[in-house]
């Protein structure tokens, strides 16, 4: 399943201690599924992470590892400015 980037916004939020820093909020349609509002981490050794926002102190989505590299591979391209999804025609809202 390869992820699509549909849109893609960066944030300037100072790092947290060991936990990095948010550099982006976006979304990611994964074949049939869109998820919004997912965060691209960066780390001090320069490692980024996808995360998803919180629902009663748990991550409200996680991903199994290959997915996760897949999804981060993809929003740190798009942030960089290639491959954000082109045809709207595919966003159903």
């Amino acid at each position: 399943m390869t992820p699509t980037i549909q849109s893609i916004e960066a944030v300037e939020r100072p790092p947290s201690p060991g936990a990095g820093r948010t550099i982006a909020k976006f979304s990611v349609q994964l074949g049939d599924v869109r998820i919004n509002g997912l965060l691209l981490r960066e780390y001090p050794d320069g490692t980024r992470r996808t995360v998803s926002g919180n629902i009663g102190g748990h991550h409200a989505v996680t991903f199994r590892p290959e997915i996760a590299e897949k999804i981060t591979a993809a929003a740190s391209i798009a942030l960089q400015g290639g491959q954000l999804a082109q045809n709207s025609s595919h966003h159903k809202d």
